[in-house]
């Protein structure tokens, strides 16, 4: 089997002005690992609930797209 590994580049822009001032305290105290971490999990886990990966696969025969690995 080959498996190739590719990725996307997703922007996440935050408004600041109309967060929850106690989300933004907590979001400004986490560093750009844990944010990066956070806004994936986020994204992952959005994509998995709204079946996203099962409608990219439909009628696909040879190849199957999936989440790889988290780290």
């Amino acid at each position: 089997m080959i498996t190739l590994n590719h990725s996307i580049n997703l922007v996440t822009e935050i408004n600041e002005h109309l967060m929850p001032p106690s989300l933004l305290a907590r979001l400004v105290n986490l560093d750009e690992a844990q944010m990066e971490a956070l806004l994936r999990d986020c994204f992952i886990g959005t994509m998995s609930q709204i079946g996203a990966l099962d409608k990219v696969n439909e009628n696909n025969t040879w190849a199957i797209v999936k989440f790889g690995d988290n780290n």
